[in-house]
């Protein structure tokens, strides 16, 4: 069975600075955003296993 959310291609990796942020700036938040991307990731594998979880339910009717 394939999953019902693909991952997304953001959380691949980050390719720099985003634009209009200068480099300092951009230094300070990238661990911010390196977490969020973390927590992202494990929220969507939660995600996945409860929608498994909820269609293995309903595919044997109990």
């Amino acid at each position: 069975m394939g999953h019902a959310y693909p991952p997304h291609s953001t959380q691949e990796h980050l390719d720099g600075s985003p634009p209009g942020c200068d480099e300092d700036t951009y230094d300070e938040h990238s661990g911010d955003v390196v977490s969020l991307l973390e927590e992202n990731a494990r929220l969507r594998r939660l995600v996945i296993k409860l929608s498994e979880l909820i269609l293995r339910k309903v595919v044997d009717g109990t």
